[in-house]
């Protein structure tokens, strides 16, 4: 099963005075935390032309929960939440085809589904 977890980040005014280069080595930083774990694989959004409430969204795709878990502790050690560069404003969670999954189960059961 593949989960997708949205994290909704707020940017804050210490990462805009950063220059460009700066916050690409922070960046860097995320990525390499990421590599660490050959299950986890990152998509970065910008949503600040879209959305008051958030700046961005990192999605973060994961087979393992618990490598992801893992992941997300070692970011919060770094300077993006120690400084604090961001604020977390929501995450959310989802499972790919995971209505499909079910219905592999139900059927691998004998079990026959209500529509």
């Amino acid at each position: 099963m593949t989960y997708v977890v949205m994290n909704m980040l707020q940017f804050q005014p210490a990462w805009l005075r950063l220059d460009r280069s700066e916050r690409a080595r922070v960046w860097e930083t995320v990525k390499a935390l990421a590599a660490r774990d050959e299950g986890i694989r990152l998509r970065w959004f910008d949503a600040e032309a879209f959305c008051a409430d958030y700046s961005d969204i990192l999605f973060v795709e994961t087979e393992d929960l618990s490598g992801y878990y893992m992941f997300w502790e070692a970011v919060r050690d770094t300077e993006l939440f120690s400084v604090p560069y961001v604020e977390v404003k929501q995450i959310a969670i989802g499972v790919e085809d995971g209505f499909a999954a079910y219905d592999r189960a139900v059927a691998e059961q004998g079990q026959v589904t209500s529509e």
